[in-house]
């Protein structure tokens, strides 16, 4: 019980990632599932306002795209079932304003460069935080102010 509420105590965890975690440290499984029924009763591990917080978090911080949040969240065993309830916060209109919010950024350090290049670094950079490429590209093009076609393949 110590150790869960350290690991708690330092910042917020998901059920999946407690359990992971004390049973790498050797602690019997039937004794961590009790333990962490207990402080799941006292409502210390909430799985549902954990993806919540990290979709909203990650997603405004970092600026990551729906698939990159999925992925995170299914590496720290939470249920898909939450997953999708949490990523159903992110509209599709808010993922698109966050690829241009993105997009202006990296540009300001790009006016120097050819309008293809910065359109490939910007489409590159979404593509990196999990945007699709017809997205990232047409952010990109947006974003530079250009009609260039550009060989993607």
């Amino acid at each position: 019980m110590s150790v869960v509420m350290r690991r708690l105590n330092a910042a917020p965890r998901s059920r999946g990632e407690l359990f992971t975690y004390l049973l790498d440290r050797e602690f019997d499984p039937i004794l961590i599932e009790r333990v962490l029924d207990r402080v799941s009763a006292m409502g210390y591990i909430d799985d549902t306002a954990y993806a919540q917080e990290w979709v909203r978090s990650r997603h405004r911080s970092r600026g990551l795209a729906p698939s990159v949040l999925k992925r995170e969240l299914v590496s720290k065993d939470i249920d898909l079932e939450v997953i999708e309830l949490a990523l159903e916060q992110l509209t599709v209109e808010d993922t698109h304003a966050r690829a241009y919010e993105l997009a202006a950024k990296k540009y300001r350090s790009l006016m120097s460069v050819e309008h293809a290049v910065a359109v490939r670094r910007i489409a590159s950079l979404l593509q990196r935080k999990g945007y699709s490429p017809s997205i990232c590209f047409q952010v990109a093009k947006e974003t530079v102010g250009v009609e260039i076609e550009l060989n993607t393949e």
